[in-house]
């Protein structure tokens, strides 16, 4: 039995596209689907490696200015830790030259200041009873404005009717977190 040459090259190629159709298209699909998928997942990957190396950069830069990190530590503390403040406060007084005769908490609230979700900007408002001499109060608040932690006076009284230790009454800010 002899075929016939043109029907055979038909029957062929019918065969040949039909097997290219089923078993290698499919597999093309994948490739090309995984391929995607490859460069997505290239594409991230170097996103998070960017991320990470400026993180990493960052936090070199922050340990090289450690001290200026410290130093906003100190300014704006974690916690208001009132018998270390209030220990400061009656030491810079007693260097300057002034007595401090009370000291209470006026207020503790939090600012408007957000800082994050979690974290904000408490206010913390002492008021201080203090004798001694004009110039022993003015050394006692330009020692605050020095110090590393930020204080706000926000009212100053003077009893004159006494003698030389004069009276002065504070109130004095302070922030934490």
């Amino acid at each position: 039995m002899q075929i016939d040459r043109p029907i055979a090259i038909a029957s062929t190629l019918f065969v040949i596209l039909l097997v290219i159709f089923f078993l290698v298209m499919p597999e093309y699909g994948t490739f090309v689907r995984l391929q995607t998928e490859l460069g997505e997942k290239i594409a991230q990957y170097d996103a998070q490696a960017g991320y990470y190396s400026a993180i990493a950069k960052t936090y070199e830069e922050l340990q090289a200015r450690q001290d200026d990190v410290n130093k906003i530590d100190d300014a704006l503390p974690q916690d208001p830790a009132l018998g270390k403040l209030i220990y400061f406060l009656q030491e810079t007084a007693k260097e300057n030259g002034l007595t401090v005769k009370d000291v209470f908490l006026s207020k503790l609230s939090t600012s408007n200041i957000q800082v994050s979700a979690t974290n904000s900007v408490k206010d913390l408002v002492l008021s201080m009873d203090l004798s001694g001499d004009y110039p022993s109060l003015l050394n006692f608040i330009f020692f605050l404005e020095k110090s590393s932690r930020i204080f706000e006076i926000s009212s100053i009284s003077f009893d004159s009717t006494s003698g030389p230790p004069y009276g002065f009454s504070l109130q004095v800010k302070t922030h934490s977190y």
